[in-house]
């Protein structure tokens, strides 16, 4: 093994560096292509990969094919009743929310209350019983807001407003998507 010095008092000028360097790509270049040229003559043990079996995909009479999708737990106003000012998570968090999770208040058109709806966690029914969107629900005040709770396919929502009264709020829950 040899060591060369480039800096050294023995070195030679720059013409033999460049000289050096080339010849070093074309070594590199060379073991290079060689490489690639060799690889059509390996072993076929070393390069075969197994083959996945193929995917199946599941005809009409499928038991899944036939099944509901399942429901969303998000709800949506319709445009024309009002725009939404501002979405939040149920511990105030803003930014990338999942709309099945996320609070959403809404100024409605016409009359610029604002409404906040959105799921929250199950609670015992207390308060006055309501219907509210073809299913049974409660109202209740508390510090001022009027509050209407129901359950959809298991998930509990909430419509609130500090400006409206309960039955104004079953409307408006009941044109809710």
């Amino acid at each position: 093994m040899a060591i060369l010095d480039l800096d050294g008092p023995g070195a030679r000028g720059p013409r033999h560096r460049r000289a050096l360097e080339a010849f070093l790509a074309l070594a590199a270049g060379a073991l290079t292509l060689g490489f690639f040229a060799s690889v059509p003559y390996w072993p076929r043990e070393w390069t075969d990969r197994p083959v996945p079996p193929p995917i199946v995909i599941p005809n009409a009479f499928s038991v899944l094919a036939n099944a509901r999708p399942a429901p969303s737990a998000a709800l949506a106003l319709p445009p024309d009743l009002g725009d939404v000012i501002q979405r939040r998570g149920p511990n105030g968090e803003t930014g990338l929310i999942a709309r099945e999770s996320a609070i959403t208040m809404v100024r409605l058109r016409g009359t610029g209350d604002v409404v906040a709806f959105g799921s929250v966690p199950p609670t015992a029914a207390v308060g006055a019983r309501v219907d509210v969107r073809g299913v049974s629900g409660f109202t209740f005040t508390d510090r001022g807001l009027t509050i209407v709770r129901w359950t959809e396919n298991d998930v509990m929502y909430e419509i609130s407003s500090r400006t409206l009264d309960a039955a104004r709020l079953v409307e408006i829950a009941d044109r809710l998507r």
